[in-house]
This record gives structure tokens, C-alpha cells and sequence, in this order.
């Protein structure tokens, strides 16, 4: 829905949004108190600009009560939280950053909450804007401000422990679809070994993709975060579906559709599962010793032993293709045996690739030696241009972190923490947002703010076997 609006705000076309669902209002709404204190910020609240701003989210507003039951509209922050007309909004990364701020400014006036009321005015607004902006320069807040149509709430816009609870719930959701795929996929697996045949029913494990594709919009935080924990034993199984989730992740932030998102991630899925009966997977596979024409043969053998298996689907299409261009190299320095002319591998092969290699870092499998989610990275890196794609080798470190979600670190005071967020992209990617491993008091600090400032990563830790349960508990309670 948001690739949606964006078109349609670009093109002008403001009536086609639909301001009745919460989540769309609410996502204008940040985007909007966000672009009007920029533009304040560089002129004057009652500069022209800055009403023009004001002007534009009047318009919107002004449709948008109109679908209320009471006609006021409430906006609700608790730390990386806002609740439009009770419900939460789902924010991608650069909607979060802007939340972020506001949700900054509005602690900086002490305001929990606001109500705006059917007959507000723009006038009233920019009273509001221009108090709000005054008391965050004279370290303030806005307990004796009062502006006609707007309810403030007072208080810092931090969670309580009832709500920080709440949110639990829907974290242990997250963590049930994970563990659920998880065990779906080994299933698979021991029925493909049984059988000794990769054509076996694959329905339920395509749902819990789909759902994975939504959560990774929504609930990328979490989910990323439980991949590193190594909360089963290292096996294909795991190594398999968490492989997937990587280069749906990729996928999703390349901007892809969130079917061919699941169709990326079925296609490592089933990739495994043709590999227990026999076909070699992704260049990772190419067989030792073999010149380019012995190799070209040998992936055309194992494409043959698929045709049976294949009904010209979108995912029987991609079986295909990776099965093809297994052993390629990534550099196009030279031409193929099998290639009229120079080409690089196929942009899923090349998802595919990076993902499995930088999973196979974390559990240590198939001759690597297990590495931290942070000295993975940097592995990758040392090889972007060579073995993997510069440009995709930049997003994956760009959305996972130098310090990835679910990486254990140890501060410079002293505590052992868990990365429950990344930075911002134009913060400092040294300075994400961590939770102290210590289950009576496992507090939240995010190293980007100046209170922080004494506090840096020391370097990044290993748990013990009996530590990693204990971590996982205080994951999710983020």
C-alpha cells in the first residue's frame, strides 16, 4: 500500500488514497508534522513556505475525518510506536527514522498523545506547531498551552510496562511463524529423504512465506533477529530457511512485489530440497576440478533430472535457472563456454548466493567456520566486486547493520547487550539500539542519542549453549 501512495502523491493523485484505512492517514500524518518542522526549521513557523506545508496537511486531515465515527482523529506515540485511532502503524525504515523525530520533539514538549477535533484550523495548527517548537528550544513542555480543537496529552511518549508487555504478544506471533517454518521445512527434508523424491506437497511452508513477505514489512526487526540466535542445532533445515528469509529480505528491499518476494524465497526452499536427491545447488556447489565445458555438462545433467519435475510455474522457472547458472563465476571478465557473449548471473542467482553464503557464516556449515553476525558481514564485504554483488552486498549491510539485529555485544561500561535495531541510515552505523542482557532490568539504550555518547561497542561476544535461551527471552521482549 505504500509503494501505492507514493506513486500517488507523485502523480498528483491525492483523491484515489485511501485516508479511511488508519494506517494510510497515519503514515501522512507523520510524513506530513515531519516535512512541516523541517521546513520550519530552516524558515519560520509563520513563514509561507511553512503554511504551504500546513496548507497541504489541512486538506488531508480535512478528508480524513470524515471517516471517523466521532470526528477527531488521535495520534499516540510510545517510543518507536504510533497508534493512529488505535491502531499501529506499520512503518518501514525511512517512515520509522521520521517517527523517530517526531517522537523526539514531542518528548521535548512532554506530549504522549494528541486528539485533533473535526473543526480544527489551520490557524490552530500553526499555534500549536509554533508553542511546540518555542518550548523545545527553552527546554519546556506544554503543560499550560491551550489550543482550541486540540487535546494534548502530557507525559513522555515512552511505553509503560503494561504496554512494553502487550507488545510481546506480538513478537511471540513473530517468533511462532519463524519456528513454525523452521520445523515445516525439516519435515520436508525427511520426507524428501524418505521418499527420494523432491516432488513432495509444499503448501504450508508457501503460506508461511507469504506471511514472512508481510512480516518483513512490518516486523523485520524481530524476525531478523531470531536468524543468528541459533535457536535449533545448525543443519540444512535451518540453513535452508533462514537462507530464505535472507533473500526475501534483499528481494523486499529492492523494492520487488511481495509475491516474487515469496517466490525467491520458495525457490531456495525447494533448491534444498532437489539438493537431497541429488541436484548441486548455486555456485557455492561448483564442483571441484571441473573445467568450464565439464561443468557446463554437468549442470545440464542435473537440469535434465529436473524436467519431470518442472510444469513452467514461476518457481519450477527459477529451479531451473539456478541449476543452470551453478558453478558460473560472478565476474564477467570473461565469456562463459555456455554464453554467446559476457552476462552476469541472474539477479535471483545472485540474491540467492549472497544470502546462503552469509547464513552459512553464522552456523558454520559446509567448511565454514561459525562466525558472529558483525564478522560475517565484514567477510562479505572483503568480497563484494569478487564473489558477490557490490550493489547487493551494500543493501545487505546497509539494512542488517555493522552490528546485526541479534548480535551480542559488550559495552564499554561493562554490560553484555543484544542489537534490537539498526541505525538509522544517516546515523553512525557503530551506534544501534541495544537491550542489556539481564532479564530483571533489561533496559533499551540507544547509542545514537548524546546521553549516550560515553557508551560505545567494546566488540561483539559468543554466548555459551545455557545463554542463548536467556538472550532469545530478552530479544523479545524489545
Amino acid at each position: 500500500m505504500s509503494n501505492d501512495l507514493d506513486q500517488q502523491l507523485v502523480s498528483g493523485q491525492e483523491a484515489e488514497v485511501d485516508l479511511s484505512d488508519p494506517q494510510v492517514f497515519g503514515k501522512m500524518f507523520v510524513d506530513s508534522i515531519y516535512k512541516i518542522m523541517k521546513v520550519a526549521s530552516i524558515y519560520n513557523i509563520d513563514h509561507n513556505q511553512t503554511r504551504i506545508a500546513v496548507d497541504e496537511f489541512m486538506t488531508t486531515f480535512g478528508r480524513a475525518v470524515r471517516y471517523t465515527e466521532d470526528g477527531n482523529i488521535s495520534v499516540v506515540i510510545r517510543d518507536e510506536l504510533a497508534i493512529v485511532n488505535g491502531e499501529t502503524l506499520r512503518l518501514r525504515h525511512r517512515a520509522q527514522k521520521r517517527l523517530n523525530e517526531m517522537r523526539d520533539l514531542f518528548a521535548s514538549g512532554e506530549i504522549r498523545g494528541l486528539v485533533l477535533r473535526q473543526g480544527l484550523q489551520t490557524s490552530q495548527l500553526v499555534q500549536f506547531l509554533g508553542e511546540l517548537k518555542r518550548v523545545s528550544n527553552i527546554d519546556d513542555n506544554m503543560e499550560g498551552v491551550d489550543i482550541p480543537n486540540i487535546r494534548i496529552e502530557h507525559g513522555m511518549p515512552n511505553r509503560s510496562i503494561r504496554e512494553a508487555l502487550s507488545n510481546v504478544n506480538k513478537s511471540m506471533y513473530v517468533a511462532h511463524v519463524y519456528i513454525r517454518g523452521l520445523v515445516k521445512t525439516r519435515n520436508a527434508h525427511k520426507t524428501v529423504r524418505e521418499r527420494q523424491s523432491a516432488d513432495i506437497p509444499t503448501g504450508v511452508i508457501r503460506r508461511i512465506m507469504q506471511s514472512i513477505s508481510e512480516l518483513l514489512g512490518d516486523e523485520d526487526f524481530t524476525i531478523l533477529g531470531l536468524l543468528p540466535l541459533r535457536m535449533v542445532p545448525p543443519d540444512l533445515s535451518s540453513h535452508s530457511f533462514n537462507s530464505a528469509i535472507y533473500a526475501m529480505l534483499l528481494a523486499d528491499r529492492i523494492g520487488l512485489p511481495a509475491n516474487i518476494v515469496t517466490y525467491v524465497g520458495m525457490a531456495v526452499i525447494y533448491q534444498d530440497l532437489d539438493r537431497l536427491v541429488g541436484i548441486s545447488v548455486g555456485q557455492r556447489d561448483q564442483d571441484a576440478g571441473l573445467g568450464d565445458k565439464q561443468q557446463f555438462q554437468s549442470n545440464l545433467r542435473d537440469v535434465a533430472k529436473m524436467l519431470e519435475r518442472v510444469h513452467g510455474d514461476v518457481i519450477s522457472t527459477l529451479r531451473i535457472l539456478l541449476t543452470y547458472e551453478r558453478g558460473c563465476d560472478f565476474k564477467t571478465a570473461v565469456s562463459r563456454p555456455f554464453y554467446r557473449s559476457k552476462r552476469k548471473l541472474h539477479l535471483v542467482t545472485r540474491i540467492i548466493d549472497l544470502a546462503r553464503t552469509y547464513d552459512l557464516l553464522i552456523q558454520g556449515l559446509q567448511g565454514y567456520k561459525q562466525r558472529r553476525p558483525d564478522l560475517a558481514i565484514q567477510y562479505v564485504q572483503s568480497r563484494a566486486g569478487e564473489s558477490f554483488d557490490p550493489t547487493l552486498v551494500e543493501l545487505m549491510v546497509s539494512t542488517l547493520g555493522i552490528y546485526p539485529i541479534g548480535t551480542t555485544i559488550q559495552l564499554t561500561s561493562g554490560e553484555n547487550a543484544i542489537v534490537i535495531r539498526t541505525p538509522a541510515p544517516s546515523a553512525d552505523p557503530r551506534r544501534p539500539v541495544v537491550r542489556l542482557l539481564d532479564r530483571a532490568n533489561p533496559t533499551v539504550i540507544d547509542l545514537s542519542e548524546p546521553r549516550f555518547a560515553d557508551i560505545e561497542i567494546a566488540h561483539s561476544i559468543d554466548l555459551e549453549a545455557d545463554e542463548v535461551n536467556a538472550a532469545s527471552e530478552v530479544f523479545l521482549l524489545s
